[in-house]
């Protein structure tokens, strides 16, 4: 994406948030408010006039010498400030190019709507702006500046916030916003929205370094442009990404691109807010040595309908589910038609479905009463006839019996893919990943990461030797760490 746009004619919103009216949600050393303070000089510095930048800041009480030093008129980074600044000073603006920065907080809501706290958020009252809100205004007839490049460093996870009983379980209930009002839609309009996290990822920090780790990719990024203005936004997305490839973050940033022409709307990259999907929540601290099986995973997928991670030790904590929410994380693009995890250890896996599938609104809620006329066969075939277009992903995890199963899953050769993870290793009829133990080095660069780099360099070929005493299974890497941490201990 290539846009024109001349320096004197580009704006810029830039918000950098890491001390809020809620004390606990300080961002510890800082570094959303030095981020937004690169960024707004790095338009100053391409051309862009000062009274052009909007800068919105709330730094902590130690980085405030930050905002002395940088020569740009600083404002309150509250709801109705930022909210005035787009409705008052830039929807009337004349201009080429708007770009967007915002650093700090983020959630996803229970309608799957990408909301950033705002400076003055506090628990009792939620203070935030509702960003599909914002792109709609944007791309409208009440908004004169035609394209936007919005570049987001927030956090888009669930936060364990609601005291209603009705609300699902960690998501946040009654949070209000900062709605913004739109007109028609314009047609000749072209938004990029780069995000540093899919839904349900956190936005991480370099503590250290007192940067988001996002926001210094894309400042790398920049200036791997060579001073293009403005720079092209799908390489910057992609040299971003790449630059996540080496970090482990458990965050993958991501992209979309829409252009307007007589009302039609492309979409160069899937929307990641459009994607409905209950995968799992990782709860590995860090995700090693799969890279290899993930590869194998996605190629098995790509030739069956149906494949299996399977347990070669027969004993489980091989890292089976592990490993399926780490490919349905890395391939969600390629489902837009969702993902959708099945526990056969719970409710029944009819009932699973249809609460999938009305959650996510691909079914009315009234066919519940309808559907008791069904058998539990049909109310099955009802779920694959009325989802939502597009691949989808199936994921039945810990499968103990195949009968269990078999009724639930859907026609082969058909827009569905289902991946069983399983320790049974007799009687399997599908394609299967076989998963055993970790190589030692991955097993030791694991142990390295439950106990810190400094306690296994003390005693490492001791680590080697526990490595081996539990055969390289991550499990019991994990159980060997829970018991070193315990007071006293330096490993074992």
């Amino acid at each position: 994406m290539q846009l024109m746009a001349k320096p004197e004619r580009t704006f810029g919103l830039i918000v950098g948030i890491e001390k809020y009216h809620e004390t606990a949600w300080n961002v510890p050393g800082g570094g959303p408010a030095d981020d937004a303070l690169k960024f707004a000089h790095w338009l100053h510095q391409h051309g862009v006039p000062k009274e052009n930048i909007r800068l919105c800041l709330s730094a902590l009480e130690e980085n405030h010498q930050l905002i002395g030093e940088c020569g740009l008129t600083v404002e309150l980074a509250t709801e109705q400030n930022i909210s005035d600044i787009v409705t008052n000073f830039l929807s009337p603006k004349s201009g080429d190019l708007l770009y967007i920065f915002w650093a700090g907080h983020g959630l996803i809501t229970s309608e799957r709507e990408r909301r950033l706290l705002c400076a003055d958020a506090n628990k009792q009252n939620w203070q935030n702006l509702d960003l599909n809100s914002l792109l709609v205004l944007l791309g409208s007839n009440k908004f004169e500046i035609r394209n936007h490049i919005c570049i987001i460093d927030a956090c888009a996870n669930y936060l364990l916030e609601s005291k209603e009983p009705k609300e699902p379980k960690g998501r946040p209930a009654n949070l209000g916003s900062k709605a913004f009002l739109s007109g028609q839609p314009r047609t000749d309009s072209q938004q990029f929205v780069l995000l540093a996290t899919r839904e349900g990822e956190k936005a991480k920090v370099n503590s250290e370094n007192k940067t988001g780790y996002f926001s210094q990719a894309v400042r790398e990024a920049l200036a791997a442009a060579n001073g293009t203005f403005p720079p092209n936004m799908m390489e910057v997305a992609e040299a971003v990404k790449q630059r996540f490839t080496s970090l482990d973050k458990k965050q993958l940033p991501t992209y979309f691109y829409s252009r307007s022409w007589d009302g039609d709307i492309e979409k160069y990259h899937f929307n990641p807010l459009d994607i409905p999907h209950n995968i799992q929540q990782s709860q590995a601290r860090k995700f090693v040595g799969r890279d290899e099986q993930i590869e194998q995973l996605h190629q098995l997928l790509q030739a069956n309908d149906i494949v299996a991670i399977t347990d070669v030790t027969g004993q489980g904590g091989v890292g089976k589910t592990e490993l399926a929410i780490q490919y349905s994380e890395q391939y969600l693009g390629d489902f837009s038609g969702g993902c959708c995890w099945l526990n056969p250890q719970e409710t029944d896996l009819g009932t699973q479905l249809l609460e999938f599938g009305i959650s996510k609104k691909f079914f009315d809620f009234k066919i519940f009463e309808s559907l008791q006329q069904f058998s539990p066969a049909g109310r099955v075939f009802y779920c694959w006839d009325n989802w939502q277009d597009g691949k989808v992903l199936l994921i039945f995890d810990d499968v103990k019996d195949w009968k269990q199963i078999q009724p639930y899953l859907p026609l082969q050769r058909s827009r569905f893919k289902v991946l069983i993870t399983t320790r049974q290793n007799t009687g399997l009829i599908y394609p299967s990943l076989p998963l055993g133990e970790l190589s030692p080095d991955a097993a030791l660069e694991l142990l390295t990461t439950l106990l810190g780099k400094d306690s296994v360099e003390k005693e490492l070929e001791f680590a080697k030797r526990l490595c081996r005493f539990v055969d390289y299974v991550p499990i019991g890497l994990y159980q060997i760490a829970a018991q070193c941490r315990e007071p006293g201990r330096v490993l074992c």
